[in-house]
């Protein structure tokens, strides 16, 4: 046994060597030598499914991802693993690749790898991806706030703002405290009154949305918003 784990150990070094030098098909010899040995570190799959993305291979990635589910290693796991070394690599694309072909090569994975679209594309500030994927989640669950709140800040990164604004009063009429939406809608009709001096209707929007707000948590910015309308 002492034996065994010694060779688990030097194959573990001998991978980390190639992978820290670029050869990316060694180090993946290496990776699945140790997942024969022990198929059930996630780690593992996450560093060979991201050499294997390096390595521009991605038939291997999803073999990788198959044995992974084989050996009933939790998936959330492997994707927030392959996530972290992409970035480390400074390949972000990486990460958003393997999660696209993995959608079309496992249809049953899609709704939650389309989630994590979702959250890349948030992080990226990615406008156009953070609109096509909210929708994409929406069309399952058409009253989620996080969902909802997703796509009305991406309808704002590609500048439709009208779509944006009536996202968020949809997300105040789903969830009244939402202190976030009373805010983004407090904000966008305090501007809207300071451009136009005589939009009473915008005035009094603002108030709402902002007396709303500060009901739920003071804050001396609103109060101070408040008194210049």
């Amino acid at each position: 046994m002492q034996s065994r784990a010694m060779d688990y150990k030097t194959l573990a070094t001998k991978a980390e060597r190639f992978y820290s030098y670029g050869e990316w098909t060694s180090a993946l010899a290496m990776y699945q030598l140790m997942l024969d040995r022990d198929p059930h570190t996630p780690q593992v799959y996450a560093r060979a499914i991201t050499a294997a993305g390096l390595d521009g291979d991605p038939a291997e990635q999803e073999r990788l991802l198959q044995q992974s589910i084989k050996a009933l290693v939790p998936l959330d796991s492997v994707f927030d693993g392959v996530r972290k070394y992409a970035f480390e690599q400074g390949n972000a694309p990486l990460y958003e690749d393997f999660l696209k072909t993995t959608a079309q090569r496992i249809p049953w994975l899609k709704r939650s790898i389309d989630s994590r679209l979702l959250d890349y594309y948030a992080w990226r500030r990615n406008g156009a991806g953070m609109v096509e994927y909210a929708h994409t989640m929406l069309a399952g669950m058409p009253d989620d706030i996080g969902f909802l709140t997703m796509l009305a800040d991406g309808l704002f990164t590609i500048g439709e703002e009208r779509k944006a604004i009536e996202t968020y009063e949809r997300i105040v009429t789903l969830a009244p405290d939402n202190y976030h939406a009373l805010l983004v809608l407090g904000n966008y009709y305090a501007a809207m009154s300071g451009q136009r001096r005589s939009d009473t209707v915008a005035v009094t929007l603002a108030r709402q949305f902002l007396n709303r707000a500060q009901a739920i948590k003071s804050s001396p910015y609103v109060a101070a918003l408040l008194r210049t309308l």
